[in-house]
């Protein structure tokens, strides 16, 4: 991901996939990180977060997404030490059975991106997860990118308010959910990330002999 000149101003290319509405109904697996790294949110003891105030507001704010848009479900979700993971569908049609948005067609094993996303080769308009894009685009009403600026937004003006010196990443990582197989292991993975973060902490740990 290069530094683009635009209107005179150095700017990072957007990661989002290009060719794909973020505004489409369908299931999406969101990473969004602090931009400092280590226990910002809180500290993981026992397999759990024990979370300080930025931790708790980032988990209030988190779980009342779906009150602001009301098309928005969350299926799962975890605030860690340094990132918050959430699994959340958007459902502007109000059916009962889940659309998986992402047709799997022209996908070359090459083109991996973060959480194991595949992009999309470029004469396919649909893709299965976030790619690199050149493209500089405004975020649009209902998109993924709004909701997620939201929910950075709230807990960065708690934070302003309350004099805690906190900032995110100005970035998210996102994954599109391709099948309900893949939709499963994303919630087991959210569920599941606390316990594993504690693994390779002490993993790495015992490796140095502290």
């Amino acid at each position: 991901m290069g530094r683009k000149l635009y209107q005179g101003k150095y700017r990072v290319d957007t990661i989002r996939l290009r060719d794909w509405d973020y505004r489409s109904n369908g299931q999406y697996f969101i990473t969004v990180r602090t931009k400092e790294k280590g226990d910002i949110l809180g500290k993981i003891i026992d397999n759990r977060l024990i979370p300080n105030i930025i931790g708790i507001m980032a988990d209030k704010y988190l779980k009342e997404i779906p009150c602001h848009f009301s098309f928005v479900k969350i299926h799962a979700c975890v605030v860690m030490p340094d990132h918050v993971h959430m699994l959340l569908e958007i459902n502007k049609r109000k059916y009962v059975e889940p659309r998986y948005s992402v047709a799997l067609h022209h996908i070359s094993p090459l083109n991996a991106t973060r959480h194991g996303v595949l992009r999309q080769e470029k004469e396919d308009p649909v893709g299965t997860g976030h790619g690199l894009s050149l493209q500089i685009n405004r975020p649009q009403k209902g998109s993924i990118s709004i909701i997620v600026n939201q929910f950075k937004g709230a807990v960065k003006r708690y934070c302003n308010k309350n004099n805690y010196q906190f900032e995110w990443q100005s970035k998210f990582y996102d994954r599109i959910i391709r099948d309900e197989l893949e939709f499963e292991n994303t919630k087991t993975y959210i569920r599941n990330n606390p316990k594993n973060y504690s693994i390779k902490n002490n993993f790495y740990s015992n490796k140095r002999g502290f």
